[in-house]
């Protein structure tokens, strides 16, 4: 008797085929049924928490951002120094965002300090703002100027992740200045308790989580001042004396890490592709083939020519050379038989050359970089048609679209550049300015500190008639004003007010003394609308009247 027929007894082949086929659809059927069920389970959940095969290295548990960077932050620091150093987009990307968020004059201080009949205090104004810029020019420790810090602080936050200073009373010409410090100094694995307190990542903190003081790596002898306190190989800084700036992207977090870490990977593997590719291309350029001789024996070719160049020059220089010499000459020649434009290696004896083939990517470089080079600028705020380059596609219409969305990011990167740097040290700078500068007065540096304000660099229109047009329309409904419209443009509503009285002054003179003025300013020019329905009248220069933010007419001598 077989086996089957001792597990089956006597049953017939037909029957076991019978029971077999039965089998396989009952349990078909049982497992057709709990997938339905999972199914059903998976369409009342949500599809971010369910974990099919295809989601495996999809993560399904995180630690505390806190847990995360003190891992990782060293290593996050270290890749977005390096693109910023070597990877071509992302230095392009830094030159753009310098270029748009501060521009060539920066961020500039503009006093708004007005006498009690509400016209501007213009001395002032004027007296603060020239010893700002003044004590600019050695604003921090190690001799930077206050440009250099803007930059560098703007930098920081894609680069470090993390914006370091400390504030230096009685230090410089005005009695004051500030230190950068480089984030790495702050030290991430300094992890302990001090006098009941935490210290976490370098930041001692207190119950609630507020900053205490700073533990910085303390590298050398005279890094320190005598009110600060050397513990082992660290420098605790109390935080009333240090500024520490990071975007906060979770509750908790104590360390911020660098904006040039999203999407540094797709980065990074763009550039190595392209210089794979390059490579790739120019072997492929030098190289013509391959010689495949019966012994091996390479062809006179670039190895003879070295041995030539060799025994000329032995010759040149008098010597002898030995057959032993000369072989050894030989054999070394035979090392650089490298790729060279024009180039037929040979291949040794019992070697044959196989082509490595691969069907990915299978689309073209340009669509392969296009692709990376989206995704990476929109982490960055940036579009695509700015950070890449790329204006062969696009339109007024997508230009705008794309370039106002982008502008608005800058625009957060301003204030937050000035909450981080400006407005900090300005307050903590004012009262040394006012005692280093004649004309003011210290009791009343609350008043001061009260009317300065901040102008960021703006940017033109993308279509200045059409908004030259929406402008004059929203002045005439009274929806804005003419201050607005200047602060807009990034420039001092004050400054030019007082140029436009210049000028009325001058070609007021003129007139009188009979000079011919400019036809363009002597004379009524009309213009017709595009509608063709409305005549324009521009009035002459001289009868141009200032304006203040109410929209009533003034005269110079209103003003100081």
């Amino acid at each position: 008797m077989g086996i089957l027929q001792r597990l089956f007894g006597r049953e017939t082949p037909a029957e076991r085929a019978a029971w077999l086929d039965q089998t396989v659809r009952t349990v078909a059927s049982a497992a057709q049924g709990e997938a339905l069920a999972g199914l059903r389970t998976a369409r009342r959940s949500f599809e971010a928490a369910e974990t099919p095969a295809w989601t495996e290295s999809w993560p399904t548990t995180g630690a505390p951002i806190n847990d995360e960077l003190a891992r990782q932050l060293p290593t996050l620091r270290a890749r977005a120094r390096g693109l910023a150093r070597n990877a071509e987009w992302a230095i392009g990307y830094l030159i753009k965002l310098e270029d748009s968020v501060l521009g060539e004059n920066g961020i500039r201080l503009q006093m708004r300090l007005t006498r009690g009949d509400g016209t501007p205090n213009t001395a002032v104004n004027n007296r603060l703002e020239a010893a700002f810029t003044a004590w600019g020019k050695a604003a921090e420790a190690s001799g930077l100027t206050w440009r250099e810090v803007e930059r560098l602080a703007l930098e920081a936050e894609d680069t470090d992740g993390e914006l370091l200073y400390q504030l230096l009373p009685g230090s410089g010409p005005f009695g004051f200045q500030i230190r950068l410090w480089d984030p790495a100094l702050l030290d991430v694995n300094l992890n302990r308790d001090w006098q009941g307190r935490r210290v976490r990542m370098g930041v001692e903190i207190d119950n609630a989580g507020k900053p205490v003081a700073y533990w910085l790596k303390a590298s050398r002898a005279g890094d320190t001042t005598p009110d600060l306190v050397v513990l082992g190989k660290h420098v605790r800084i109390p935080a009333a004396q240090i500024r520490h700036r990071f975007v906060r992207h979770e509750i908790g977090q104590l360390r911020g890490y660098p904006e040039l870490a999203g999407g540094a990977q797709r980065l990074w593997l763009l550039k190595d592709f392209d210089t794979a590719a390059a490579v790739a291309s120019s072997n492929a350029a030098k190289r013509q083939g391959f010689f495949v001789t019966k012994d091996g024996e390479a062809p006179r070719g670039f190895a003879d020519t070295i041995v030539s160049s060799v025994l000329e020059t032995a010759k040149a220089a008098g010597k002898v050379l030995t057959p032993e010499e000369v072989q050894a000459i030989t054999a070394a020649a035979d090392k650089y038989a490298t790729t060279l434009p024009g180039q037929y290696d040979t291949l040794p004896v019992g070697t044959e050359f196989q082509k490595y083939e691969s069907n990915w990517p299978n689309i073209e470089a340009a669509s392969y970089t296009k692709g990376h080079l989206r995704a990476w600028f929109a982490a960055r705020g940036m579009s695509y048609v700015t950070g890449g380059n790329d204006l062969e596609s696009v339109n007024y219409s997508s230009a705008r679209v794309g370039i106002v969305a982008e502008r608005e990011h800058y625009k957060t990167r301003q204030m937050r550049l000035i909450d981080w740097l400006h407005a900090d040290v300005f307050e903590a700078l004012l009262p040394y300015l006012v005692l280093k500068t004649d004309g003011l007065q210290p009791d009343r540096v609350p008043a001061y500190l009260a009317a300065a304000t901040w102008q960021p660099r703006r940017w033109q229109g993308i279509d200045p008639v059409k908004e030259a047009a929406a402008s004059e329309i929203n002045l005439r409904l009274r929806l804005t004003s003419r201050r607005r419209l200047i602060l807009e443009r990034g420039e001092d509503p004050d400054e030019i007010a007082a140029e436009v009285a210049q000028e009325e002054e001058l070609y007021g003179a003129l007139e009188a003394a009979g000079t011919p003025l400019p036809p363009d300013d002597k004379e009524d020019d009309t213009t017709t609308d595009t509608t063709g329905n409305k005549t324009i009248r521009r009035a002459p220069l001289v009868a141009v009247r200032a304006r203040n933010s109410s929209g009533r007419d003034f005269a110079p001598a209103e003003r100081d």
